[in-house]
């Protein structure tokens, strides 16, 4: 009888009725079982992540750990929200209650009577569930998800003016984890004060704005939304948001306001590394008259234990104290400690190199610079302010330090070989000296390094004390590995330059032209670098001597830096080794200066580094060069009078050279303007003529190039186009040819890699895809790959597969030139928050050249895919773009094309020939089965292929009717990849076309389902 009375009391009170007492038992369970376990969940989840969290204080400014999923460069919290997110979907789908209560009468002029029959769900404590499903989202790093959540939640629970405010308020907080800074403008500007009724409204509002506000960097109204979202926040993140307010005050030169928020922020930090960070900014944006007290308080903190592993960061803190009083030489000495006491080799360690190599730039020191930053840049990740100005200066440093340290290297040896011997024995003595102490040192450290690793291997402890332990550490420099042998090492790198020079440490070093391409099989250089080795001899004379035991020794101290014959023999002695020594200057300063100034646009050091070369040099043989740059570049800096003297001095010094000849014309500069405008202008014209298909203008434009203009730098981009051209015409001859002589005359070309790539796939005997389409060959047969060895490498056959049950990917493909991919990404998101409720779908973009991909992917089969297509073109909002060509594909055929082996233009011939075969298959018997190349005439065929696209495949069609071309048919190659194995067998049952499904039915479809009964919460 018990169990017949609890059986009743569960149906009346089914979330399928409408009643005082269902919804009142319903929000009962709801808030006591499913949610109280998630939302204690989410509470402990979420106090460890804001707790444990290590910020990284030199990247972007985050204001929760949340938000660094969102940042490929930041550190990743811990901490997972799906049981959080589990128990909120559950809630939903048990207990909501979506049917409509009876009418009572009486009631029906009552207008809250109307408004309440109106209402989407009525469980009274639903809404939390939702809340919780969308923050636990939010700190999964699922934004996207959460702002759909958000966003339903404000539509269907209008009825709770709180909760809708703190739900857009969330939904804005999305937005700006997202960097859709638009969208949270929108939301927060909306936002009134009477709204935030709560302190939870007003902390949620003060993050949310300043988030925006610091991500906007509109610093001075982040200003008091950060002050009022600390003073509201808890412990830990109070700490956090401090910290920002310091960063964001010192950004705005507000130095005393930035001093007190980092005080606050380590008064307020759970972890030494905060308040160690927090210390160390303060010393940043100290403002004291005085620096000494700041100076000695950061060097006692040198001495504790405890900051053993941040010695880097107080030395580059005292640093910065040098430098904002403009002291660069203690501050250089700081920087240069930072670095040497740098134990980790990350972030801290690159930003005092690239801050020292900054220094050394001003000073024109480039040859100590370069070294800072190729060691630095590569540790700073791509988000650091100024990153690309900071990479650029490295890259520019990595050539023009050869020509500097050249300069410093021969000044040197100048200097030394116009001393007595005398003297010069003592500096090398010096040299040497120094040399041998610094070697005893790495060796003691190498030695030491490799004890404790053997211990470590061994699992036992080191005990110093002992007497096991090694007092002295020696290195047996026989047996040594070769980079412990300080010796050798050192060795090896001078014998190094000085047979190659001063080389930057890359692939390829030995190469002039350091394109990824071969245009022969063997190498000229290498020849004569083979003959020259041949040739040379011990003594560097070049002639053969004898192989005695003192020739030998002799040889030996003359390559060996312990000696001073080592020394004394790089000292130039005779006149003509002086003159070598003065023309390698000569060559560097002129290279110098015109690096800085075309590279770098650095007039002022380029302005320099010419004057040292004509005061040291009046007579050089770089004078013309000088003038004519110089004139160029005054020119472009708007001083006319500078550059009319250096016109002068060309006109009189050198009136017969090419630049003489032209500049007696007044009007000199302008025809050079002239003649680039228009170079610029037959570029456009031939882009264009080769998109709209016209190759014979393209090769004429190019012809007029290389009559009129061939020195012009627009000459590889001419070539590229004109090579272009010869693939629609199907010549692969000719365009095999144009590339290689376009390798040939401009290897440093930026396209050079690509042309590198097409030759060499060329020479390996591949086959030109041709098309009747310049542009549709320039977008479709773009291969997903941006790695040019991958490209040329690359000759496996593709093997596509028909597969409908496999996961599948949507992919909208667009040329880049012909929209903006962040509008189609905002359109198919606004779609997918109002079309599905929990289902989640991501979105990828993705880039190669000017092809654009949005990958929309969450399918299980291709059903799912057609279904949401047939949403998708049912949504009134929505309007796929002209410029946009969707593709349905799945997951195991797309994972093909990005591993480079193919193109979308192979996969559409694929789908065509598949689509005929299903056909014919479906409706012939076994026998009669032909090859899709035998179903036509060749010229049909071609266009048969290429009239079928994936934009009008949806599925195989059933047992009846054929396939009908619907495209434009354009012209392509026979051969076609690789496939599955041919059907040999009749379908025995037809196809059927897949179930559609309700869109309004969406919202419970997509839950997960649960059994009646299970609202228990078993597993808790």
């Amino acid at each position: 009888m018990l169990a017949v009375v609890l059986a009743t009391a569960l149906t009346a009170c089914s979330p399928k009725k409408n009643t005082a007492a269902t919804r009142n038992y319903q929000a009962f369970i709801t808030r006591y079982n499913v949610y109280f376990n998630g939302d204690e969940h989410y509470k402990v989840t979420l106090k460890e992540m804001e707790s444990n969290y290590e910020d990284d204080y030199t990247g972007p400014m985050l204001m929760h750990p949340a938000e660094a999923r969102g940042v490929e460069s930041a550190p990743k919290p811990s901490g997972s929200f799906t049981r959080s997110i589990e128990k909120a979907q559950k809630a939903i789908q048990l207990h909501s209650i979506k049917k409509r209560p009876k009418r009572k009468s009486g009631k029906g002029n009552d207008p809250e009577y109307k408004q309440w029959l109106k209402r989407d769900e009525y469980n009274p404590f639903l809404h939390n569930a939702w809340m919780m499903m969308g923050r636990s989202q939010y700190m999964g790093g699922d934004f996207l998800g959460a702002a759909s959540t958000f966003y339903y939640i404000s539509k269907h629970f209008t009825w709770l003016p709180a909760t809708v405010t703190e739900a857009r308020i969330w939904e804005a907080r999305c937005y700006c984890a997202l960097d859709w800074l638009y969208e949270a403008e929108v939301i927060i500007t909306r936002i009134k004060e009477d709204q935030l009724t709560s302190r939870t409204l007003r902390e949620l509002y003060a993050f949310t704005a300043a988030d925006f506000y610091v991500r906007s960097h509109d610093y001075e109204k982040a200003i008091p939304m950060l002050r009022e979202a600390a003073s509201l926040a808890g412990k830990d993140q109070k700490s956090r948001i401090y910290f920002i307010l310091g960063r964001v005050c010192a950004e705005l030169g507000r130095n005393a306001e930035a001093y007190e928020a980092y005080k606050k922020a380590g008064s307020a930090a759970s972890s030494y590394r905060a308040k160690f960070n927090a210390r160390i900014r303060q010393s940043e944006v100290y403002e004291g008259a005085d620096i000494t007290p700041e100076v000695k308080a950061l060097r006692r903190m040198t001495r504790y234990g405890s900051n053993s592993e941040y010695l880097d960061q107080i030395y580059y803190a005292i640093g910065n104290l040098y430098l904002s009083r403009r002291d660069t030489v203690n501050a250089i000495a700081n920087y240069e400690l930072a670095a040497e006491k740098s134990t980790r080799n990350g972030i801290d360690k690159a930003i005092s190199q690239v801050t020292l190599g900054g220094l050394y730039y001003d000073q024109g020191r480039y040859d100590k610079a370069q070294p800072c930053y190729a060691e630095g840049v590569p540790q700073l990740p791509e988000t650091y302010p100024d990153y690309a100005t900071i990479k650029r200066r490295s890259d520019v440093l990595d050539e023009l330090a050869v020509y500097t340290q050249n300069v410093v290297l021969n000044d040197s040896l100048l200097r030394l070989a116009a001393l007595p011997e005398a003297e010069q024995l003592k500096v090398i003595d010096k040299i040497i000296e120094d040399l041998k102490k610094k070697e005893k040192e790495e060796a003691e450290n190498a030695r030491r390094e490799e004890y404790l690793a053997q211990q470590q291997t061994a699992g036992t402890n080191l005990n110093t004390s002992g007497t096991g332990a090694p007092q002295e550490f020696t290195l047996n420099a026989d047996k040594s590995w070769y980079f412990y042998n300080t010796a050798t090492r050192n060795a090896g790198r001078t014998d190094f330059q000085r047979r190659w020079g001063s080389r930057k440490l890359e692939d390829d070093w030995r190469r002039r032209n350091k394109a990824s391409f071969s245009l022969g099989d063997t190498s000229d250089e290498d020849e004569e670098d083979s003959a020259a080795e041949d040739a040379e001899t011990d003594d560097g004379t070049g002639e053969a001597g004898e192989d005695t035991p003192g020739t030998q020794e002799a040889a030996q101290r003359a390559s060996d830096p312990h000696y001073p014959e080592y020394y004394l023999r790089q000292i130039p002695a005779t006149d003509a080794q002086k003159v070598t020594a003065n023309e390698v200057i000569q060559e560097g300063l002129y290279n110098s200066g015109l690096i800085l100034k075309d590279r770098m646009e650095d007039f002022t050091a380029a302005e320099k580094e010419w004057d040292d070369l004509m005061t040291r040099y009046p007579d050089n043989v770089y004078r013309l060069d000088v003038y004519h740059n110089r004139y160029l570049m005054y020119m472009r800096q708007g001083r006319p009078e500078m550059a009319e003297i250096y016109r002068q001095k060309i006109l009189s010094e050198f009136p017969d050279s090419k630049y003489g000849v032209a500049m007696k014309d007044p009007a000199y500069l302008d025809k050079l303007r002239g003649m680039e405008q228009e170079q610029e202008s037959l570029y456009e014209q031939a882009y264009e003529n080769y998109l709209s298909d016209r190759n014979g203008a393209v090769h004429d434009a190019y012809n007029r190039m290389e009559k009129d203009y061939p020195l012009s730098p627009l000459m590889p981009k001419f070539m590229f186009l004109h090579a272009l051209a010869y693939v629609t015409e199907d010549k692969p001859a000719e365009f095999n040819e144009v590339l290689k002589s376009l390798l040939e005359r401009y290897p440093d070309a930026d396209i050079a890699p690509l042309a590198a790539a097409w030759h060499k796939g060329m020479n390996d005997g591949r086959q030109l895809h041709s098309s009747g389409s310049n542009t549709r060959s320039m977008l479709w047969d773009i291969r997903l790959t941006n790695d040019s060895t991958a490209l040329a490498g690359a000759t496996g056959e593709l093997e596509f597969t028909i597969a409908p049950d496999e996961p599948h990917y949507l992919v909208l493909l667009f040329s880049t030139d012909a929209m903006s991919p962040n509008q189609l990404l905002y359109e198919v998101a606004r779609h997918n928050f109002s079309t599905y409720v929990v289902k989640d779908f991501d979105l990828e973009v993705m880039n190669f050249g000017p092809l654009g991909l949005l990958i929309i992917k969450g399918f299980d089969n291709q059903s799912e895919l057609n279904h949401y297509r047939t949403l998708l073109s049912r949504d009134g909002t929505f309007t796929m773009p002209a410029a946009v060509r969707p593709v349905e594909i799945s997951k195991s055929n797309f994972e093909q094309l990005l591993q480079g082996a193919g193109s979308f233009d192979d996969y559409f011939r694929f789908i065509g020939e598949e689509t005929i075969r299903e056909t014919h298959e479906s409706v012939l018997p076994p026998e009669e089965f032909m090859e899709f190349e035998e179903l036509k005439a060749p010229a049909e065929l071609e266009e048969l292929k290429e009239s079928i696209s994936t934009d009008e495949y949806v599925a195989p069609p059933p047992a009846k009717g054929t396939a009908t071309p619907t495209k434009t048919p354009a012209k392509t190659p026979a051969k076609t990849p690789a496939k599955t194995q041919p059907k040999t067998q009749p379908k025995t049952q037809p196809k059927t076309e897949p179930k559609k499904t309700d869109p309004q039915t969406t919202t419970v479809n997509d839950l997960p389902e649960y059994p009646l009964g299970s609202e228990g919460d078993e597993d808790d």
